[in-house]
């Protein structure tokens, strides 16, 4: 089944949700109990800035989670009366301020990443001098021949990773390609907790052979940046 933009924009959103939750270290009483995640206005801006996402996709999207119980809003807050009301409300709502992961939610997540890489074998790869070399790696219908460019030359990495996300979502643009130059400037540090969110922010919903690619670019990437 072909899934819609609403459901791949719901992915996207879950799948960073979870990286959020496991790079701040949150334990399965955050999920039992809730917590203070990301940004909802943020998470809108991130996703709908670009204008391939518009407000009402990612309403629906963010609703669409809420109601598979994947995660939830906050904080919650009680309703105010009227002053002199005759009649009394009393119950509590979301201010819907920030969004956060559930049970539910993090197990579907992690049901996500066995899925996927059940279904995909990984990519081998090797760097030789400051070559990279990668296996044929299949991308939707189409195989990809053997990868081999040079690993010192951020131009270089900047178009293949960019060629990867491109197979994987037709709506790649200028400004996700101005996210892969911060995902291998970000690399260039060599800080991979830094790196993490980003690449899942890109990669995060691709298939396991196209994630496990542009994950093998980057890990080798960092490699060649600190000398190992």
């Amino acid at each position: 089944m072909t899934m819609s933009k609403i459901d791949i924009l719901a992915g996207q959103i879950l799948a960073y949700v979870e990286v959020d939750f496991v790079n701040r270290r949150r334990t399965s009483n955050d999920l039992k109990n809730g917590y203070v995640g990301p940004s909802i206005a943020n998470l809108e801006m991130k996703y709908c800035a670009d204008g391939v996402h518009s407000k009402v996709d990612f309403d629906l999207a963010l609703k669409q989670l809420e109601e598979s119980k994947y995660v939830k809003t906050g904080p919650m807050a009680p309703y105010k009366n009227s002053q002199g009301s005759p009649i009394v409300v009393i119950t509590i709502f979301s201010k819907r301020e920030y969004v956060y992961l559930t049970e539910q939610g993090y197990r579907a997540a992690q049901a996500r990443k066995s899925t996927a890489k059940q279904s995909s074998p990984a990519a081998p790869v090797h760097i030789s001098g400051g070559n990279f070399y990668q296996s044929p790696i299949g991308i939707g219908s189409t195989v990809n021949q053997a990868v081999n460019f040079n690993i010192d030359n951020d131009s270089e990495v900047i178009e293949y990773l960019s060629k990867l996300l491109a197979f994987e979502d037709p709506s790649f643009n200028e400004a996700k390609k101005r996210d892969v130059v911060e995902l291998v400037n970000t690399a260039k540090t060599g800080d991979l907790g830094k790196v993490k969110p980003i690449f899942q922010g890109l990669f995060g919903v691709a298939k396991e052979t196209v994630k496990q690619a542009a994950w093998g670019v980057i890990t080798a990437y960092v490699s060649k940046q600190l000398g190992i």
